[in-house]
């Protein structure tokens, strides 16, 4: 899966969405990143499926905060 994109500013197809400053999921899988680019200092918002490696941190910031999301995780 796809975790990086492409800066609209500079062209760099390198920046790592892992690495962003928030992020708002719309639904389990899907989430609005909002990151700095490293390489011009842009600042960069994607709708993009979340990775893989983030989904855990993602759900339980959902149960710890009280969101819909991970209210009925584990329970289907």
């Amino acid at each position: 899966m796809k975790a990086k994109v492409t800066c609209p500013a500079c062209g760099a197809d390198d920046v790592d969405v892992r690495s962003y400053e928030s992020l708002m999921a719309l639904r389990s899988d899907l989430a609005l990143f909002t990151l700095t680019c490293p390489h011009c200092a842009a600042r960069i918002s994607a709708l993009l499926t979340i990775p893989p490696e983030l989904r855990e941190e993602v759900v339980f910031a959902a149960i710890e905060l009280g969101a819909g999301m991970g209210a009925h995780e584990g329970t289907s």
